[in-house]
């Protein structure tokens, strides 16, 4: 699957790793040895040695399957390697008793550690962790731990580490160490500088901040990503790739306008994801209340002969963003106006789990962020008072207490808030003609104003061929839909309206037929013109 990356925040300057005595590392020794540039080369990594040389990230979180690979050495020492807890408050560097062995002392090159379940063993800390090189004296990936050079020209502890983001892997970098002693005075690095005596790829980790879900910057499908480290700061590394559009009511092809252009039928035009019979085409037209756009939709009058820029609306003869208003109760969210949860049609692998409508480690293999804990049931990071705290259907978890989750919600217009989700206000919707609400409508329309995610609550909405308020394809959560006849569709057992309302829906859906064959009776004619008399609910 392609990917889609856009800068978030740097976690360091962009510059070259810099010795507090100025001199620039690492440095080609012209030793005849391998050198990281080759080493590199060989990996196929798009690396620059010097360039991309970091000091940070020097602390990462353990994620599930971490893996450490020595990959080079071009020394005739003979040390090991090993991680430890980072605490940031900490007065002296870690001892060599808190240091953990990964890889042991005269390891050969290729010895790979796969069996290092950092986030299981009993020391781990459940915070960052940073490496060190042991030898007689020890080396860390954090810079502030190394030996100070107090007659340099900027005073400051010396780099015996440079870290490489991996360009090949996810979540894995390079850590070089040198291994010679170091002192206090500008001409005390007693090492050569080239960073190849021992290199270690450690893989199965991510720096502060990473594996979160996040925006892209960048419209539709290609929007949502997850943080990732890179070797000057985090980037949001899109999950889903740009295709070519289609009627489904998302923006496939990721140029801010949703199911634009010919994606139907002759004679149908694509309405919230679904192909709908167009008004003013053939024997299909719209309610009194309604007037014949352009565009084939049935609209309020006032917008006939509106034009709305793409990702807007016209309600009352204005153009507004969709979702302006609106407050979806948790966890749905507005897309197009439209409040759906955004992991309804969600699949993850298995160890990932749905967060925002992206998936991510489950929260057992990634750190949670600040504020925030792990719950191992669901894998999700959560209010750590609500943990484990299961509430009922309609019900959000508040500070450990289980609330209504339509309190404060602001549904679309149309809808009302009702067990926890955005549902269609009968009082509005039921037999109000081609509206622009979502929902199960009965009369001859042909869509509305907006757009919205095939799969949906209430997908499909605004009157489609049939249809009135919702009536073109009201697909539930699961997106199914069942066919009512003459151009009508119904919600399906998950849609918006729920058995009862699509079981009424479907009868009064028989009695229209019977009215069209003429077979109407006195009533039938007097709750025809109830309906016609019903106002016209846009969203």
């Amino acid at each position: 699957m392609g990917a889609l990356s856009l800068g978030l925040s740097s976690l360091s300057a962009s510059a070259l790793v810099t010795q507090p005595n100025g001199a620039v590392m690492p440095r080609d020794s012209m030793n005849r040895e391998v050198q990281l540039y080759t080493l590199f080369a060989d990996r196929g990594e798009a690396i620059d040695y010097q360039a991309d040389g970091n000091t940070t990230p020097s602390t990462f979180s353990p994620l599930c399957g971490f893996t450490a690979e020595l990959v080079l050495t071009q020394t005739g020492a003979r040390l090991g390697v090993g991680w430890y807890n980072v605490d940031p408050a900490a007065p002296a560097p870690p001892a060599l008793a808190d240091i953990h062995e990964i890889v042991p002392a005269g390891a050969p090159v290729g010895t790979l550690v796969t069996a290092a379940d950092i986030r299981s063993d009993p020391a781990y800390a459940g915070g960052q962790i940073g490496f060190a090189l042991i030898g007689s004296q020890i080396h860390y990936s954090e810079q502030r731990w190394n030996q100070v050079c107090t007659g340099c020209a900027t005073p400051g502890p010396w780099v015996t580490a440079v870290i490489y983001t991996s360009v090949v892997t996810p979540n894995a970098f390079y850590v070089a160490f040198e291994d010679g002693s170091v002192g206090p005075n500008p001409d005390d690095f007693n090492n050569d500088g080239d960073y190849n005596d021992y290199v270690y790829f450690f893989s199965g980790l991510t720096c502060t901040g990473g594996g979160e879900p996040c925006e892209t910057g960048l419209p539709g499908v290609c929007a949502p990503g997850l943080t990732q480290c890179a070797a000057d700061g985090l980037t949001c590394q899109g999950l889903v790739p740009s295709s070519q559009e289609a009627c489904d009511g998302l923006d496939n092809d990721c140029n801010g306008t949703t199911d634009e252009g010919e994606l139907c039928p002759t004679d149908q035009v694509c309405d919230r994801g679904v192909c709908v019979q167009a008004c003013g085409r053939g024997e299909f037209g719209c309610p009194p209340e309604k007037a014949c756009n352009a565009a084939g939709f049935c609209v309020d009058p006032a917008c006939a002969e509106v034009a709305c820029d793409a990702g807007q609306v016209c309600v009352g003869g204005a153009c507004r963003a969709p979702c302006d208003g609106v407050l979806c109760p948790f966890p749905a969210v507005c897309r197009v106006g439209v409040c759906v949860d955004p992991c309804s049609n969600v699949t993850c692998e298995s160890g990932a789990v749905c967060d925002g409508g992206v998936c991510k480690p489950s929260c057992p293999c990634t750190p949670c962020p600040g504020g925030s804990a792990c719950e191992e049931a669901s894998g999700l990071c959560r209010e750590p008072a609500c943990v484990d705290v299961a509430c009922p259907p309609g019900q959000r978890c508040d500070a450990g207490a289980c609330v209504d989750a339509c309190a404060g919600a602001v549904c679309p217009s149309g809808q009302t808030c009702a067990g926890g989700a955005c549902v269609d206000d009968p009082s509005t919707t039921a037999g109000s003609g081609a509206g622009d609400s979502t929902g199960v409508g009965l009369d001859v329309g042909a869509g509305g104003g907006a757009t919205g995610p095939a799969g949906s609550v209430g997908a499909g909405g605004s009157g489609g061929a049939g249809g009135g308020s919702g009536g073109a394809g009201g697909a539930g959560a699961d997106g199914a839909g069942a066919d009512g006849g003459c151009g009508c569709r119904v919600a399906g057992a998950q849609g918006s309206l729920g058995a009862p309302l699509a079981a009424i829906a479907l009868v009064l859906a028989g009695a229209l037929r019977r009215r069209r064959r003429g077979n109407t009776s006195a009533k039938g004619q007097e709750g025809a013109r109830d309906h016609a008399r019903a106002p016209a609910v846009t969203d």
